[in-house]
């Protein structure tokens, strides 16, 4: 958790209270943005997709590999740093440099959950042999857990919201 010291003045409370407002709108959000225009109903979106490996689906013998939470919890201190940056800029009226830390944060967050899908701390347990033999039947030569293509992982990236609107 980022601990941030602010010095106010009666000249700076109106700045201070637009930061506020800024803070209170804005934020960055990490994850697969389901995408409605370009989906057909019997398709599985990624963001339905990286759902059921977070969760697992014991009926259909998928265990839990959970991505975004984990991953983000690891980094959590650096995020945490990188947010209050973001707010230190906002409450100063610099909503530009907030702006750019949003982004920054959300890009780092995008890398991190990117990065979980290899990291060892993951604690993913294994491909079942059934499926570690139709990987290689496929081609793989390092059949790992949740990646064939690499399309689940790229499809994790960050949105910023600021002010209310969405970027």
């Amino acid at each position: 958790m980022a601990i941030v010291d602010i010095e106010v003045t009666y000249d700076g409370f109106k700045q201070m209270m637009e930061g506020l407002d800024w803070i209170e709108k804005s934020g960055v959000y990490i994850g697969i943005p389901e995408d409605e225009s370009s989906r057909e109903d019997e398709d599985i979106t990624n963001a339905e997709l990286l759902f059921i490996h977070t969760n697992g689906s014991p009926i259909n013998n998928v265990p839990a590999r959970p991505v975004i939470e984990p991953a983000l919890r690891e980094d959590s201190e650096r995020l945490s740093s990188m947010l209050g940056k973001a707010f230190v800029y906002a409450l100063q009226g610099k909503f530009e440099f907030a702006s750019e830390q949003l982004k920054k944060t959300g890009m780092r967050g995008q890398n991190v959950a990117r990065a979980w899908f290899t990291n060892p701390k993951n604690n993913w347990p294994p491909n079942a042999p059934s499926v570690v033999r139709a990987k290689l039947k496929k081609g793989s030569t390092n059949p790992r857990p949740l990646i064939d293509t690499g399309e689940l992982r790229r499809s994790i990236t960050y949105v910023i919201n600021e002010r209310g609107s969405r970027k």
